[in-house]
């Protein structure tokens, strides 16, 4: 999970059972020093937006980078968020103490360096 910032986790019907962030204290608590930072959604939630086809119909890079068997494939994606809209990035909000987080594709931003005078 190099270069990782966030693990999402979906539940919901259809989707499987709420996230329980205590399973696995010690791998939560190194996901947090590592400062990567679990988000559970809750597709059942009436204030739950969230846009399956982003999730859904991209391709799933995963395979691309590790050899697993097609049993994960289905649970665990990794997405590229360029197959979906070049040129952009996802960021996201997270607000722990609301319980709210959003995220959004936002376009890559160019870094010019100064030049030497």
């Amino acid at each position: 999970i190099y270069n990782t910032r966030a693990l999402i986790e979906l539940s919901g019907e259809g989707v499987g059972t709420a996230p329980e962030p205590s399973f696995g204290t010690h791998f939560f608590q190194d996901l947090m020093e590592a400062q990567i930072y679990p988000l559970a959604v809750y597709l059942d939630d009436e204030d739950a937006i969230f846009n399956r086809a982003f999730f859904y119909d991209t391709p799933n890079r995963l395979a691309e980078k590790i050899s697993t068997e097609d049993k994960l494939l289905k649970c665990l994606r990794l997405i590229a968020v360029s197959d979906l809209r070049q040129g952009h990035h996802l960021s996201l909000i997270m607000d722990d103490e609301k319980g709210r987080a959003v995220a959004f594709l936002e376009r890559d931003r160019l870094i010019s360096r100064p030049q030497n005078v």
